[in-house]
């Protein structure tokens, strides 16, 4: 530590006097670079492509106003996060936040609840991105592929970026995801100019267009959980050139991005199909993405398919980057094993993590998604991304309330510490207890008590080997920093 950083301690505004050493390719990525990791995570295209029916269904013509909303409610949400970004810049993000914030047993069940669940979104992310391609290119164009084997070869190009380095997939990721994005803009602007019965209108985001109330909160929390991904700027900040700069730009930058391509795309979307016929909008069999690029750039529905496909290995790529180096944090406090940190000696990523997780997200893509189904798979374990991200961010707005009131009190907001946790923490709340009441069908049915087989999981690990006597030491380090300056 420098004299600079014991005068900060000193004074109150820096709350991490002690370092620890990082192997990772530190100073990687700019700015850039760790907003498209947050965006990739996001998964634009996927999450309107295939949001837009429910959201109409529920919402009708107020579909936009739902994006809308939701993107304000996680702009909430991301506050207090954008403070712990700011002064802890660490790979193993949420633990680093909860343990310097609350204590280190929190902290741990935090950093596995979300080390583990978004190391599996790559197996539910790839059975449905096959699951597509396999329908897609069978239906329209007679490749008679199965979906596991796309499945498969998207998972293997993944561990390829994982494993040659952050550099590498961040140029994946920007070439990536600029397209896709790209695509669902283009889609839109072309419905605005080319509306079907209905024309060009705002009634969208008109208040009295919501049909009721219940239909509009329900499209919202499904939104809210389409912006999910913008926390994973905060993974690859031991790799970013400046990140306590970088990063809460980039949370913030994500979002901002985001919500504009979703409500701007939402509305496209909902003019080009025509405002007058929305309900075969909300019941179309076919993605309404693929029926409009087929309308409107005569039969393009190839190009959506491409964007929908790199949007799909984007999210598996950022997916595989935030789960690796959170477990590679927690594993360099000696709180998981210290195999997980081993780092390849010349393309400086967490070797042994990347393998690992690369393994069990093919194992259950391929053991699980081919008895109960790709689609099956997909809304399972997503759904249970919900009930995982609940309690992870609820301990998050804890942290910041706790950290910034005893360790930099002359940064505490009220608006930031108080107010948002507080907003944001009862919207949490009450998307859980809407989420399982009344208990949705099988096989969703499964994935609040996959969530708990999480929290167990992590409760076991806690307990049976790093609360034994000896082995207690990581909770010294689990709120310290990488010495990255």
């Amino acid at each position: 530590m420098t004299t600079s950083d014991a005068q900060r301690v000193t004074a109150g505004t820096d709350p991490a006097p002690n370092t620890i050493s990082t192997d990772l390719g530190t100073g990687s990525i700019g700015l850039g670079g760790a907003l498209m990791q947050a965006i990739a995570q996001i998964s634009p295209t996927l999450g309107i492509f295939y949001t837009i029916a429910f959201t109409t269904s529920q919402a009708g013509r107020a579909a936009p106003l739902t994006y809308l909303a939701a993107f304000l409610i996680c702009l909430v949400l991301a506050a207090p996060m954008v403070g712990l970004a700011r002064h802890l810049p660490s790979a193993g993000g949420f633990y680093t936040y909860v343990s310097a914030g609350i204590g280190p047993k929190s902290g741990f069940i935090v950093g596995w609840l979300y080390g583990l669940s978004v190391a599996i979104v790559p197996a539910a992310l790839a059975a449905f991105t096959g699951s597509v391609l396999e329908s897609e290119l069978s239906g329209k164009y007679g490749f008679g592929v199965p979906w596991w084997v796309y499945s498969a070869v998207i998972l293997v190009i993944c561990f390829a970026c994982a494993y040659r380095g952050i550099t590498i997939s961040v140029r994946f990721l920007v070439v990536m995801t600029c397209f896709e994005m790209v695509v669902g803009l283009g889609l839109a602007v072309t419905g605005l100019f080319s509306p079907g019965p209905g024309g060009v209108n705002v009634s969208g985001f008109n208040p009295t267009s919501i049909p009721s109330s219940s239909g509009f909160f329900l499209a919202v929390v499904l939104s809210i959980f389409a912006f999910t991904g913008f926390e994973s700027a905060a993974a690859v900040g031991e790799e970013s050139r400046d990140p306590k700069r970088i990063i809460p730009k980039a949370i913030i930058g994500s979002l901002i991005l985001i919500g504009v391509f979703y409500v701007v795309t939402a509305w496209g979307l909902q003019i080009g199909w025509g405002t007058d016929k929305l309900d075969s909008l909300a019941t179309s069999a076919t993605a309404p993405a693929f029926v409009l690029s087929d309308r409107l750039w005569a039969g393009g529905s190839i190009i959506v398919l491409i964007a929908l496909v790199n949007s799909g290995l984007g999210v598996c790529i950022a997916c595989t980057t935030s789960a690796t180096r959170t477990l590679y944090g927690i594993a360099r406090t000696d709180a998981l094993p210290k195999a997980l940190t081993i780092v390849h000696e010349k393309y400086r990523t967490p070797l042994v993590a990347v393998v690992l997780q690369s393994a069990v997200a093919l194992i259950i893509c391929l053991g699980v998604g081919i008895p109960l189904g790709p689609v099956n798979l997909f809304n399972m374990l997503g759904t249970t991304g919900t009930f995982v991200y609940i309690p992870i961010f609820i301990m998050m707005n804890i942290a910041a309330f706790l950290f910034f009131r005893k360790r930099v009190p002359g940064e505490f907001s009220i608006w930031a510490h108080v107010i948002a946790p507080i907003i944001s923490t009862a919207a949490l709340i009450l998307i859980g207890y809407n989420s399982i009441v009344p208990l949705p069908a099988s096989p969703i049915l499964f994935a609040p008590f996959i969530a708990a087989a999480y929290v167990i999981s992590g409760l076991v690990i806690l307990f049976a080997r790093n609360l034994r006597p000896g082995k207690r030491g990581w909770m010294e380090h689990a709120g310290e920093l990488p010495d990255i300056d």
